[in-house]
């Protein structure tokens, strides 16, 4: 039951990641050809695919981790192979990832906020920013891990009983509701949701 929660919550993490990304940062207007392939060089210029790929291996590997302290030992080894066949197949859409974040730079920046940021990236500045951002991100994305579990579980109870008082839950309606929540979101040792 821990495993398929553990892939459930997975699951939903991600596609509601995507999704929301997704949604939020299509750019408004069809950009330029011209300021397309300046995008497309401002994102070659920080990396490009191989600062995408370090990217999404950062935020699998975290994903992982935090898998791993919700699964019981015999489930982790498969665990394990799910994340990284999602790792993999996140990987292999590089190209399509790249395609879409030129397209929001070149929607959002103007050519002189492009041509300025490119120029910055090809600084001595931003090429050391630019090595050393792997690094930031991986250290970033494993401090913020336990302040996310902990704020995840401050919020469980909240939101159920929000959600309850403005739909008038009875208390079947809540008994179904907290076991969703714990599907998605695993109890950790000490919590006080049930």
């Amino acid at each position: 039951m821990r495993f398929r929660t553990g892939l459930g919550a997975v699951a939903l993490a991600v596609s509601l990641a995507t999704g929301a990304f997704a949604a939020s940062t299509s750019p408004t207007e069809t950009p330029s050809p011209e300021k397309v392939a300046l995008a497309r060089q401002l994102v070659d210029a920080s990396g490009g695919a191989d600062q995408m790929k370090t990217l999404l291996q950062t935020v699998f590997s975290g994903m992982s981790a935090g898998m791993d302290a919700n699964m019981p030992a015999d489930q982790k080894r498969l665990v394990a192979v799910v994340m990284q066949k999602m790792q993999d197949r996140f990987i292999a859409a590089t190209p399509q990832l790249i395609d879409g974040t030129v397209q929001i730079y070149a929607g959002t920046l103007t050519e002189k906020e492009l041509r300025d940021y490119i120029a910055w990236l090809q600084s001595d500045t931003g090429q050391s920013l630019k090595r050393k951002l792997p690094l930031i991100t991986a250290q970033s994305i494993k401090a913020m891990a336990p302040v996310l579990v902990q704020v995840t579980q401050g919020i469980k109870q909240d939101v159920i009983d929000e959600a309850c008082k403005q739909a008038g839950c009875s208390d079947k309606d809540r008994t179904v509701l907290t076991e969703a929540m714990n599907k998605v979101m695993p109890r950790q040792p000490g919590s006080a949701l049930k």
